[in-house]
């Protein structure tokens, strides 16, 4: 999922993703919950501290799982991590090989980018999960971001047999090129070595970054206008811009990504979750 968030939860959806994991289904809620605005993650309220998973601990368990319990920012190629991001990418190669297309349109995958295709271990330590856009745009920028486990091998599968390649982040349009270069290569930073996103049939580049709500395309204009402001969720800027791909001649056979804010909305035949427990997007 991208990490230009419109709403970044940083250690706090640490702690309520926690919470989530231990039950209760809408424990703590007043009556008047359905007029009152709410948080954006839906959980339970704790009636004593021993139903909160302590938030230094929880961050040690995050580090274990990822193979780097020093806080490093490296993490461990045999991780619990790795190993289940490394699962999911072979599942999703797996399925796109079996696929048999027999209509008109054009096979594809979409790709989103900040812990799907690139993973953000690194900052989250550096931050101490703490969001924040200047110092994470000097990690976007410097193209800091090594690849997913097990994920450049299903892209370039899927390229040599036949598919369109589209990646779909939240990171801003101007972070576009930068964004570019960490997945494929320009020498800058790391250089994940993704298969070049595909152009589309209409001459766009095939790399969906958010622009303004000022700039935004038509598609995006329709499916948001009744979101605040104009300006879309995350649920309708990713599916509205699988849809205007659909539209082109393309059928999506893959959606990738870390958060079901990538994955719901529909235009995909199917949707492959990839592990992150750092942070939540509704």
């Amino acid at each position: 999922m991208s990490l230009q968030f419109t709403r970044r939860l940083g250690a706090t959806a640490v702690a309520a993703l926690a919470l989530a994991a231990l039950g209760g289904a809408g424990v703590g809620y007043a009556a008047s919950a359905a007029t009152t605005p709410q948080p954006a993650i839906r959980t339970f309220t704790p009636h004593s501290e021993k139903d909160v998973t302590n938030i230094d601990v929880l961050r040690q368990q995050l580090r274990n799982y990822y193979g780097d319990p020093l806080g490093t920012g490296q993490f461990a190629a045999d991780s619990y991590y790795a190993k289940e991001a490394s699962r999911v990418a072979a599942k999703g190669e797996r399925y796109l090989s079996s696929r048999r297309h027999g209509d008109h349109a054009t096979k594809a995958i979409v790709l989103d980018v900040d812990d799907t295709t690139l993973a953000t271990w690194n900052y989250e330590i550096f931050s101490n999960w703490a969001y924040n856009p200047a110092t994470n745009a000097e990690y976007v920028v410097g193209q800091k971001f090594p690849a997913v486990p097990g994920m450049v091998a299903m892209a370039s599968t899927a390229e040599r047999e036949g598919y369109a390649i589209f990646y779909l982040t939240g990171r801003p349009t101007s972070q576009e090129e930068a964004t570019l270069g960490n997945l494929t290569a320009d020498g800058v930073g790391v250089d994940a070595g993704y298969p070049k996103p595909t152009a589309l049939r209409d001459g766009e580049d095939g790399l969906f970054t958010k622009p303004d709500v000022s700039a935004y395309p038509d598609y995006l204009k329709t499916a948001c206008a009744a979101d605040p402001g104009g300006k879309c969720t995350t649920i309708h800027y990713k599916s509205a811009t699988r849809a205007h791909i659909e539209s082109l001649g393309y059928d999506i056979v893959g959606n990738f990504g870390d958060q079901y804010s990538d994955l719901k909305g529909g235009y995909a035949d199917r949707t492959f979750k990839l592990p992150n427990p750092n942070y939540f997007l509704p």
